[in-house]
């Protein structure tokens, strides 16, 4: 039994539509349910699953898809789904437009702005306005929007965090896709969101904690906006009392403007760190911060400058041998070829970054445009070694993020193990209040069915996100998964294997 609703011109963003489809989905009797704004992509994925959209929706309307098994299952899907989406019983304060806000006797001082790109911008404004520092999910805001709203930002000592940023800790609160990292000595500023994720969970690892992650957004160090959050969460962080240690992240950008960063980052009187994925020592040469090229390696490096004990942190190199000569151990031959499956595509990034360095004569085949690998003729088809980008367009334009929704992962996980040339898949997982709350349990119960084959896992989360970090830990070992402590971890172990697998196949 199958009902539609649609709500014309109503709007929610994504991360709190993806929360209300897993509370109604776990209404007793239902089959399946989706909250999701009516985007095209959305619309074809509603109607692959069977639903029968009416006439004339359109992307500013909310549709509630539900399947049950009966009349009154359907009937309390529903009404939950219109108690979550008018926010029944919660006690915060509402308000309906940001002028409804008193300066004087509302104190707020952050905004978080989840709407469309076409109405971001002007929201934005108005708590810059209010005094309040912004932190925008939303995405489709124009360079020239974002450096205009990033302009005023600056002239008032306020931030503008993103558009598009994905994770920030700020007063102790994760905001988007963050995770609970505990309260330490180090700062982070980040123009990627998971990569500024990983350096402080494996911060956390170490046994220290973050005192905030600014996040910038992914176009804050192009020219046209000339690196204006990033250079301010220098700022900020350097005048923080309980900031001792400052780490910097970002994938490859303009290397003018990096060069603005680091230089500004040279007179700070507190130790910087530096990594900005695939640059190489030259970037660096001018300058006296401390560089890193992995993510891992600017965390490690921030722990020890706020000393802190890094000396039992991953593997050494007999280790990853024996690791993988166990591992290689339980293959068969025709199992020839190693498969990565990431959702994270700063995660993505580092590991084709790590192979291209170790694996040079490895033939790597990816769904991304890029120097180091060769693009697959058809993403939805693995060649030989393969990297996926499983967070990329052409695979989010017909289901959620993973991040968000583990199910498009599930299902190509489960294709790559049909594959009898399938030896060896890696797996990344992110956890935190902000997304998929339980990202890990379906992957371990499909591992443990296929001991036949190597399967690799970091998880990107701290101690206090809602997911049990431990416990998914737990839950993948006892399935047979070797869990690492880094995604840079994952790749170094990876890479061995493939070496061998190459070694092998060679014969």
């Amino acid at each position: 039994m199958k009902q539609v609703v649609v709500k014309k011109n109503r709007y929610a963003d994504s991360v709190s539509l993806m929360n209300i489809s897993e509370q109604v989905s776990a209404v007793p009797g239902v089959e399946n349910a989706e909250v999701q704004m009516a985007t095209r992509a959305n619309r074809d994925v509603l109607t692959t699953l069977g639903y029968q959209l009416p006439k004339g929706v359109g992307t500013a309307d909310l549709v509630i898809a539900v399947r049950a098994e009966s009349r009154e299952a359907l009937d309390a899907a529903l009404a939950r789904a219109e108690e979550l989406l008018d926010h029944k019983g919660q006690s915060d304060v509402r308000y309906n437009d940001l002028a409804d806000i008193s300066p004087c006797m509302d104190p707020y001082d952050l905004c978080q702005i989840s709407l469309p790109g076409e109405y971001a911008a002007a929201e934005a404004k108005k708590a810059l306005a209010l005094g309040m520092d912004v932190f925008m999910f939303s995405d489709n805001v124009s360079l020239e929007e974002e450096k205009e709203l990033k302009s005023l930002a600056e002239e008032k000592g306020l931030l503008v965090m993103g558009p598009d940023a994905g994770v920030a800790l700020i007063g102790g609160v994760a905001l988007a896709a963050g995770s609970i990292i505990r309260p330490g000595p180090i700062g982070i500023v980040g123009a990627s969101g998971s990569g500024a994720q990983e350096v402080g969970c494996i911060i956390e690892k170490c046994g220290l904690g973050i005192s905030e992650i600014i996040g910038t957004g992914g176009r804050d160090l192009y020219p046209e906006i000339g690196g204006v959050t990033m250079k301010a969460g220098i700022r900020r962080l350097e005048k923080d009392e309980e900031t001792k240690v400052i780490v910097l992240v970002s994938k490859l950008a303009s290397l003018a403007v990096m060069d603005e960063v680091l230089t500004l980052a040279d007179s700070c009187k507190k130790p910087v760190v530096a990594v900005f994925l695939g640059s190489d020592e030259r970037l660096f040469e001018k300058h006296r911060v401390n560089a890193a090229f992995s993510l891992e390696e600017a965390a490690l490096k921030a722990v020890e400058l706020a000393g802190g004990d890094v000396s039992s942190f991953g593997f050494s190199e007999s280790e990853l041998e024996r690791i993988a000569d166990e591992a290689l151990q339980k293959l068969t031959p025709e199992k020839k070829y190693f498969r990565g499956l990431y959702c994270g595509g700063t995660f993505t990034e580092e590991g084709m970054l790590y192979f291209s360095a170790h694996n040079p004569d490895t033939r790597l085949f990816s769904n991304l445009k890029t120097k180091y690998a060769e693009t697959l003729k058809d993403p939805e088809k693995s060649v030989g070694h393969t990297v996926l980008d499983l967070g990329s367009e052409e695979f989010t334009a017909k289901a959620p993020h993973p991040v968000f929704d583990p199910e498009l992962r599930l299902k190509r996980l489960r294709r790559e193990i049909e594959d009898p040339e399938t030896g060896v898949i890696l797996l990344d997982f992110i956890t935190g209040p902000g997304v998929a709350k339980d990202p890990v349990t379906s992957f371990a119960e499909t591992c443990a069915q296929h001991r036949d084959l190597v399967f690799i896992a970091a998880i990107c989360g701290s101690l206090e996100d809602p997911q049990d970090v431990q416990g998914a830990e737990k839950a993948l070992r006892e399935a047979g998964v070797i869990v690492t402590a880094s995604n840079h971890q994952s790749a170094r172990l990876a890479s061995v294997l493939m070496k061998k697998l190459d070694g092998r196949n060679a014969k």
